[in-house]
Formats: C-alpha cells, structure tokens, sequence
C-alpha cells in the first residue's frame, strides 16, 4: 500500500504546484498540524510575507521531524493569505521546500487573521505507511 497522489484530466489542470487529490488507505499514520503563522520562537514578526512563510515552514520542520515525519509527508495543504500580493513570495519559499509529488492544497483569501502583522496563515495534514 502506498499513499498515491493523484490529477484528474476530467477537470481543469492544478493551477499550481499541488495535486487534485491524495488517496490515503486505511492504516496509515496521520498527523494534523495546527496552522502555523510567521512568528519566530522568540515572539517577534518579520513584515515580509517571505520571511513569515520561512517561518511556518520551519514550524512544519520541527513539528513533523518530532513525529518522525518530513515535508515529503504532507498531503494536504491549506493557506490563508490576507493579501494577494504576498503570493508570489508565498508561493517561492513553499516551491523551495514542497516538491513533487505535491500535497492537494487550498488557497483562502481572508479579509484579516487572529493578529493584524500575520500575513497568512498554513495548516497541514501529513500522512506515511509505517513499515511492518
């Protein structure tokens, strides 16, 4: 059994780096990660929308390796982004660290966060056949 990852060519192309869909069979381990936003360990916020994306996938690293689990785990994605000028520096630091076979994922544009200097927002889902 292996997770599989998976486009359709029923329905238009991904319109970026990430799958339709991601098939998980029943027995794998699971892991849900709380979203994470660019505040650094020490509490201070950067004011680009880069470097607070750096941030969470640095959160993601942490968080999955004390699991055992790395980013080739994740199968799914889902961001929150307050402006959409910030996407092409969200989308260059996740292309940086995500590479194919790519998570499914979801984009929200959201008219604000839980603190007005988060830029976005991302949680995951990650996933792994543990060896018998």
């Amino acid at each position: 059994m292996t997770i599989r990852h998976f486009n359709c060519s029923d329905v238009a192309a991904a319109f970026g780096n990430y799958s339709h869909g991601v098939v998980i069979p029943p027995g794998a381990t699971t892991i849900q990660l709380a979203g994470q936003v660019g505040v650094r360990p020490d509490g201070s916020i950067p004011e680009d929308a880069g470097e607070q994306t750096r941030i969470i996938f640095d959160n993601f690293r942490a968080l999955l390796a004390s699991q055992g689990f790395g980013f080739d785990d994740i199968v799914k994605m889902t961001y929150f982004v307050v402006a959409p000028e910030d996407l092409p520096a969200i989308r260059a630091v996740r292309d940086s660290v995500i590479a194919a076979p790519y998570p499914a994922a979801s984009l929200v544009l959201v008219k604000a966060l839980g603190r007005p200097e988060w830029k976005l927002e991302i949680d995951c889902l990650a996933a792994r056949i543990e060896a018998a």
